[in-house]
């Protein structure tokens, strides 16, 4: 079974990785490796992984649901926001077979990790003790992430872009240079989608609803002195109602709205002009 090393995997994989290995099952975890394709970095590495998986030759692949099984009803979002299995089908010939999981754990997942897990082994007794060994996982706490730094700069992204630590680091450093920090909001994600909802935008799709949440908890957290948003229009936007709502009332702080391309030292030099660091 091969797994991704990215795009919310630390919200689902614990719980998986352990069940799979109860089941037996070979975990190949991917190496990344450079592919030169047009897209922004974050999808880039995607893509390096899912190339790598597929040339070790793994049976299945691990994919997770970001929207957990909500749809759009109305505008027109990202198929990588929506669609990821379909997307990577259409872009990579001899894609493996895909299993779909929720990009978060709840009890609730259960049912469909023994539905997996019986299809995998064929052995229903073996599934359903290896569910019995590892369903507590299901039950994984969030654990805010630790932080420090002086002149903390709030983070608003889609979530899948807040588990790519390879931009957040040139990020930090680009923020470093000019005596800011990064923050990144500190609330389980279920509580950021609340945030969100409470903006009454009509958003739909969890993530968007996550963004969104994390522009209204973060505008309103005294410690953040300046707020950054990064989103790609094309391939990661941020939801367009809250877009509207920067221009319509901009948050009360120095901010930025930015590209995944952006110079984050020139970034950086813009916010602390701003706060007279």
């Amino acid at each position: 079974m091969g797994v991704l090393n990215s795009w919310l995997a630390n919200r689902y994989l614990p719980f998986w990785e352990a069940y799979l290995r109860a089941l037996e099952v070979e975990i190949v975890r991917a190496e990344e490796e450079a592919i030169n394709l047009p897209f922004p970095p974050p999808i880039r590495r995607l893509l390096s992984q899912i190339f790598s998986l597929k040339s070790q030759g793994v049976d299945f692949l691990l994919l997770p649901d970001t929207q957990l099984g909500q749809e759009a009803q109305k505008g027109s979002s990202s198929p990588w926001l929506v669609g990821l299995d379909a997307t990577l089908e259409q872009l990579v010939p001899g894609l493996p077979p895909v299993l779909v999981v929720p990009a978060e754990l709840s009890p609730e997942v259960a049912g469909l990790a023994a539905e997996i897990g019986q299809n995998l082994t064929q052995n229903p007794m073996l599934a359903r003790r290896a569910l019995e060994r590892t369903k507590h996982l299901l039950n994984a706490s969030y654990s805010p992430p630790k932080q420090s730094g002086t002149h903390p700069i709030g983070l608003i992204a889609q979530p899948m872009l807040l588990c790519d630590t390879h931009w957040l680091t040139a990020l930090k450093a680009g923020l470093a240079a000019h005596g800011l920090s990064l923050f990144l909001a500190d609330k389980a994600p279920a509580k950021l989608r609340q945030e969100g909802a409470h903006l009454e935008l009509g958003l739909e799709l969890p993530t968007d609803l996550e963004a969104a949440g994390m522009h209204r908890y973060l505008s309103r957290l005294g410690k953040v002195e300046g707020l950054l948003y990064v989103h790609d229009a094309e391939y990661l936007p941020l939801p367009t109602p809250l877009r509207k709502l920067l221009k319509k009332a901009p948050p009360p702080k120095p901010w930025r709205i930015v590209g995944l391309d952006a110079a984050w030292g020139q970034v950086a030099f813009e916010l602390a002009k701003d706060l007279k660091v």
